[in-house]
């Protein structure tokens, strides 16, 4: 089986790029990236906070474009919406619009917005690497790529002051930053609504998974709003944007729960 067959598959979202990747490209140049497959992080091993990532940057002897990436990520995050007003639901969309090039008032910025919510192929997207900043844990387990899950608990936290949720009854983590620890997290609900999450889990090993939050839901596909999911393009492993899930289950995932929390709505 193919990455792209795991990635477009119903229920089969979970990506096997990781969250390493690429150079940026701007509104009208030549896109590398057919050449560049992702470069995935060792498993169990601790993905790099950003001042670690700067280092081995400078260790290695490599020049720009790195830290203007990371510069421009952060310029960008300014964006995304912040504080007790919003919903975590609400700030992961914000993301989805961007990957859609649905923010912006230029081409180049529509592209810059979109190429910072999805993996790259050579080197780390640093929006990404931060939302790990959000689970205190930076050796993922379970999930085949992680992010999913960081990327749903950086959303969450960003509806905090500041963007930082400090009370410890909100985190589910205890052994790492995976899909499975949002299993018992809130309350179990059978009648989902926009905003709540769905966690799925792996046929093949029950302790992996997948996570996002619900966008909408019919007899038979739950959409899912989330980090980690299936391209759009044979280049990109992973990126934030809206996917059908098979509610029955699909080849590689089946439906764990529905989970409602007081932190998915506004304060």
């Amino acid at each position: 089986m193919n990455r792209r067959t795991v990635l477009l598959g119903l229920g089969g979202g979970l990506s096997y790029a990781s969250v390493l990747g690429g150079i940026y490209q701007a509104a009208g140049q030549t896109s590398s990236r057919k050449e560049l497959p992702n470069v995935s992080f060792d498993l169990y091993k601790p993905i790099p906070t950003l001042g670690e990532y700067r280092r081995q940057i400078h260790t290695k002897g490599d020049k720009d474009p790195y830290p203007k990436e990371i510069e421009q990520g952060n310029l960008l995050l300014k964006d995304i919406p912040l504080g007790s007003g919003v919903t975590p639901y609400q700030v992961a969309y914000r993301f989805h619009q961007w990957r859609k090039r649905q923010i912006g008032t230029t081409d180049k910025e529509k592209n810059e917005y979109s190429y910072y919510a999805r993996e790259w192929p050579v080197r780390g997207n640093p929006i990404i690497m931060q939302f790990f900043d959000a689970t205190g844990f930076r050796n993922p387990e379970g999930d085949t790529t992680y992010w999913c899950s960081a990327f749903v608990s950086w959303c969450i936290s960003r509806t905090h002051k500041d963007g930082i949720a400090t009370e410890p009854k909100i985190w589910p983590y205890k052994n790492g930053a995976a899909s499975a620890a949002y299993r018992s997290w809130g309350e179990k609900v059978v009648d989902p609504r926009q905003g709540d999450l769905a966690v799925f889990k792996k046929r093949s090993d029950e302790g992996a998974g997948h996570i996002g939050f619900v966008d909408r839901v019919s007899s038979e596909t739950i959409w899912v709003l989330g980090g980690n999911q299936g391209a759009q393009d044979e280049y990109n492993g992973g990126e934030v944007n809206i996917a059908p899930f098979a509610r029955n289950g699909g080849k590689s995932l089946i439906l764990h729960s529905f989970r409602r929390h007081p932190s998915l709505t506004k304060a």
